[in-house]
């Protein structure tokens, strides 16, 4: 059972922002929040809505007292560990800021070695599919960063498609952004070029040991892969071998120790080729690519 969060003093009146910002740093490093300076500096710089230059240029400026209100509303709920995107309903992917909400997987920095690897068979393709698109981070970061493609965004979750409907019309993409509610490709016979995923790869028996930020506030359908964390992967795999063309590229985000496994999945399948991983910063291969062999189906 989560712990409940520590007591936290209220911000006092007439306080400068650099003031504030020490307190906020204390309050969220004695609760166990890593990299609380920074997470302190974006709570003050959302609740004096500033932009990052005009806020480290004022922090000798006394905080209004509504805006002392705001701060303390925002670092209670994230003693709570309340990941501070729901609270501000904002996450930033490949440069770019996103809505986000509860209910919605909060985009991860290490997707963006699927978009770095889509790069590389970009110019061959014109017709993708983003399955299990949550938030539409990657869907529109592709659509974003490559003018010639059209992309379909697909999710089981009405929720999800309409904030992946938001976010497309907020990076002014929303005509090249298809959205689809359907379970993975089973409603796409073909004429895909290429298929991205960043499906649930969680065991299922590991959720409850993540972080309290993921395992109390995200959704855990976006999380639960089973058992072996590969049920919708392995699925996903059979679908978009038919869904592909010979040629076409599937390009899967995996957990850690997973990519092993799934290169001998698609292995087995005997519809794919050229079968290549890819690694975040950490060196943890995170992505595993194929190729659709010619079909004999």
């Amino acid at each position: 059972m989560h712990s409940m969060p520590p007591p936290y003093s209220k911000l006092p009146r007439c306080l400068s922002i650099q003031a504030a910002w020490q307190q906020v740093t204390a309050s969220l490093a004695q609760a166990g929040i890593e990299d609380a300076r920074r997470e302190a500096g974006i709570i003050l710089q959302h609740a004096t809505r500033q932009s990052p230059t005009a806020f480290y240029s004022s922090l000798q400026r006394t905080l209004a007292d509504d805006e002392v209100v705001l701060i303390d509303d925002i670092v209670a709920r994230r003693l709570g560990r309340e990941p501070l995107q729901y609270i501000l309903n904002s996450a930033y992917f490949y440069g770019r800021e996103f809505y986000v909400a509860p209910g919605i997987l909060i985009p991860r920095p290490e997707t963006e070695i699927l978009v770095d690897a889509f790069r590389g068979v970009a110019a061959g393709c014109t017709r993708i599919a983003d399955v299990g698109t949550g938030s539409g981070a990657i869907a529109v970061t592709l659509a974003c960063e490559f003018p010639h493609i059209q992309v379909l965004a697909i999710d089981r979750s009405r929720q999800a498609l309409d904030v992946a409907g938001r976010n497309a019309t907020r990076h002014a993409v929303h005509n090249r952004v298809c959205l689809l509610q359907v379970d993975l490709l089973s409603a796409v016979r073909g004429g895909l070029d290429a298929v991205v995923a960043n499906l649930p790869y969680v065991r299922s028996a590991d959720i409850a040991g993540l972080s309290p930020e993921v395992a109390l506030f995200e959704p855990r359908e976006a999380l639960d892969g089973g058992t072996d964390g590969l049920d919708l992967i392995g699925r996903l795999c059979v679908q978009a071998a038919r869904a592909l063309g010979a040629g076409g590229h599937l390009l899967l985000e995996v957990g850690d120790d997973q990519t092993d496994r799934v290169l001998t999945l698609l292995g087995e399948q005997q519809r794919w080729q050229a079968l290549s991983t890819a690694s975040d910063l950490r060196g943890i291969r995170r992505v595993v690519s194929a190729v659709r062999a010619e079909r004999r189906d």
